[in-house]
């Protein structure tokens, strides 16, 4: 196994790390020679807590690129997010030509607390010189502990969580932001943890979170400006490839019954789930909410004009039987 990598610019690996370090301490590194999968996980069932995607193409972030396994040239790792981001932002203040991350294997075991208590103990090492004031060049070298992930562990073999059909797609403005500042106000007044997102084509497109304790108080904060709300081509199982394909192949050409409830669709989740995409959808250039009625939800991002980086955040929906057992 062997992971080789060179680099002149960090800026977006940087960028899509710092969108996501305040959600989890340990992430999993997928490398293959065509792309870098960043994924946000914990040990619960896949059902019950929220996972992020972030697939970034490998090209547009390093100029130099050897990934070899025995494994379809996969290289898994798990480390912690906030030592390998600290060590991007140093390099970044230090004005170096090029920055080499290199795998370094260790015939050791032990525990890193993260997803896996067995395997493999090795370093990524992330070494890049610059010149002083004194005109000398000084060398630096961080080695940030790192977990080889087992090909038997699920941790390799889980795939990208698939929503069974896509009932409304919405597009984000990132002025919707300020959404998430009212959604704070009232979470501090009131101890319910959930919020049902509802949306429509009706009335020139609607979403609105329905915030709502028992005896005492229910309200929905909405967007009020114009949302473009749709429905996908085709109703089929749509898995996190072939997502960014059906928000490009949209129809407006149907036409919308005023009347008719059944466009309106719904979804419960935690809403400690919901705020935590606040940093996401602020930062991300496009953004589009894709909501499966009573099911789950996703926010399908991509972090500039280019299709370099793309950010999915998965939310699975919460049911009453959820919350009695």
């Amino acid at each position: 196994m062997a992971l080789k990598l060179r680099t002149q610019n960090i800026e977006k690996l940087k960028d899509t790390l710092s969108l996501i370090s305040h959600l989890r301490k340990f992430i999993v590194l997928r490398f293959t020679e065509s792309q870098l999968a960043v994924i946000l996980m914990n040990s619960n069932p896949v059902n019950q807590e929220p996972q992020i995607w972030c697939k970034l193409r490998m090209a547009s972030l390093f100029d130099e690129i050897e990934v070899i396994s025995n494994h379809d040239n996969t290289v898994p790792l798990e480390l912690n997010i906030d030592l390998l981001l600290q060590t991007l932002r140093n390099f970044d203040k230090a004005n170096s030509d090029g920055l080499n991350i290199r795998l370094q294997r260790k015939d050791t075991s032990g525990s890193l607390g993260g997803i896996l208590n067995t395997g493999r103990l090795a370093s990524l090492a992330l070494f890049y010189s610059n010149t002083n004031a004194n005109n000398n060049t000084v060398n630096h070298t961080f080695k940030i502990p790192v977990r080889i992930l087992k090909v038997t562990h699920e941790s390799i073999s889980l795939s990208e969580p698939e929503l069974s059909r896509i009932d409304l797609m919405i597009g984000i403005p990132n002025q919707f932001v300020s959404t998430y500042k009212r959604l704070d106000k009232f979470k501090k007044a009131s101890s319910n943890d959930l919020v049902t997102l509802k949306a429509s084509r009706r009335s020139l497109g609607f979403l609105g979170f329905v915030l709502e304790e028992e005896g005492k108080f229910k309200i929905t904060i909405s967007w009020n400006d114009k949302l473009e709300v749709q429905k996908p081509l085709q109703n089929h199982a749509i898995d996190g490839e072939s997502m960014r394909t059906a928000v490009l192949e949209t129809s407006n050409k149907d036409q919308i019954d005023e009347n008719d409830e059944n466009e309106d669709k719904e979804i419960s989740v935690k809403l400690q789930d919901w705020r935590n995409a606040s940093k996401i959808v602020a930062t991300c250039k496009t953004v589009v909410l894709l909501i499966a009625h009573k099911e789950a939800c996703a926010l399908h991002c991509f972090l500039d004009d280019s299709e370099d980086v793309e950010i999915i955040y998965f939310i699975s929906g919460v049911k009453i039987r959820d919350l009695l057992d």
